[in-house]
């Protein structure tokens, strides 16, 4: 039998996404580092910068920090850059073995977030596309953040904990 999984719904505090050629200039005026390359991530004390591709960006706060106020006017005077409502589910995954669970439901080589502490992956996770990074080493047990169609929240919550009929 596989050991539990555990899934912790996250709800960070401020989630937004900043898209456009200058999207990264944007992000660097308002004091915010950023992954050096696409499909990667960077965190903060409370905060997450992903990039998601060379021009876009997901930036989530655990605390009010005023994100999007910051934001807003930086990006209105580049022409080329954009701020982009999201509404992704999000949670946090772990347990004694979480690699080994997850792979019951996905077929990526979990060794690749392993090696690669800061990579994001876009992948598929029981038929639905996900986006998956390796939380920083906050206990002996690996974490792993999921981001998903907020409209796949239940049927992944339930498919990972087995809590299904």
């Amino acid at each position: 039998m596989n050991p539990p999984l555990s899934l912790l719904v996250a709800r960070p505090r401020e989630r937004i996404g900043l898209k456009g050629r200058e999207a990264a200039t944007v992000l660097e005026e308002a004091g915010i580092a950023i992954p050096a390359r696409a499909n990667a991530i960077v965190y903060a004390a409370t905060s997450r910068c992903l990039r998601l591709g060379s021009t876009e960006f997901l930036l989530e706060e655990d605390a009010r920090g005023g994100l999007a106020e910051r934001l807003r006017p930086l990006a209105a005077a580049h022409e080329r850059a954009w701020l982009a409502p999201r509404s992704d589910f999000s949670a946090v995954l772990s347990g004694p073995a979480p690699f080994e669970s997850l792979s019951r439901f996905c077929s990526l080589d979990f060794e690749l977030l392993i090696a690669q502490p800061d990579l994001v992956v876009m992948t598929l996770l029981a038929d639905i596309s996900v986006t998956l990074a390796l939380e920083p080493e906050t206990s002996l047990q690996p974490r792993i953040r999921l981001w998903a169609d907020p409209g796949y929240a239940r049927y992944l919550t339930d498919t990972l904990t087995g809590d299904h009929p």
